[in-house]
């Protein structure tokens, strides 16, 4: 197996994200107010974002499949994450291509991999 495939295979197999404490710790409650549902939305692109970018692309078909939520209700989180500045998002054509600002890189260290 190649080195790439390794990484691939590894990552593959990944199924937690880092997340910020002041997400969830916030005495004004200012994420909560400014999120709402669309938390879960930005929990989905923590998950699936590019470890060292935080850059993911998806399309809006796949991201309600994965969820089993309506369409609808995916483009209006994005609107809600965009409008408060969690994420940038671009369609490509096929697809929007999400980057999720203040995003920490999260690199494994060597003792972490395979």
């Amino acid at each position: 197996m190649s080195k790439n495939n390794l990484k691939e295979k590894v990552y593959e197999k990944d199924w937690w994200t880092a997340v910020w404490q002041g997400l969830a710790v916030d005495q004004e409650g200012k994420h909560l107010k400014n999120m709402g549902m669309a938390i879960w939305l930005f929990l989905y692109f923590l998950l699936f974002a590019e470890r060292s970018k935080g850059i993911l692309k998806r399309r809006y078909e796949t991201i309600a499949r994965d969820m089993g939520q309506p369409v609808g209700k995916i483009r209006r989180w994005l609107s809600v994450l965009k409008k408060h500045g969690y994420i940038t998002a671009a369609f490509i054509g096929y697809a929007q291509v999400i980057h999720i600002k203040k995003f920490k890189p999260y690199l494994p260290r060597k003792t972490d991999q395979i």
